[in-house]
């Protein structure tokens, strides 16, 4: 449910123009929409912590000029109902974005054990 959500509010500022034109004023044929997801199980690294994980995802076949505005969600086939994080945006760039995920049983061996992957929409500009 929440990543439909997500996904009508990222749409919603593009048909609205919401602070994405006010802020740049760029012509509008240079407003894209890109959306993606990682490898499910792969590219997840451990954390400090040893148990929970962070993934750096690659949104640089999108082409943005800019740091777009971005939406995302935990994919998987189990167990991520009860994970936290995936849909924080941490270190966003116009290539990248890092996202943090927690579970109390610790969030890397079901991370690849159960398929997890990141979802996401991203909105901006490419020229």
């Amino acid at each position: 449910m929440f990543y439909k959500v997500a996904i009508l509010c990222v749409l919603l500022a593009v048909a609205t123009g919401y602070q994405i034109k006010s802020q740049h004023k760029k012509h509008d044929a240079c407003l894209v929409t890109c959306a993606g997801w990682t490898e499910p199980g792969k590219g997840f690294l451990k954390y400090s912590d040893g148990k929970n994980s962070y993934i750096d995802v690659s949104m640089a076949h999108c082409g943005f000029i800019d740091t777009p505005a971005i939406v995302s969600t935990l994919h998987g086939s189990s167990s991520h109902w009860q994970a936290t994080g995936g849909s924080a945006i941490y270190t966003p760039t116009r290539d990248s974005f890092r996202t943090y995920l927690y579970h109390s049983s610790g969030s890397y061996a079901l991370a690849v054990s159960k398929a997890w992957s990141i979802q996401y929409i991203a909105v901006g500009y490419v020229c």
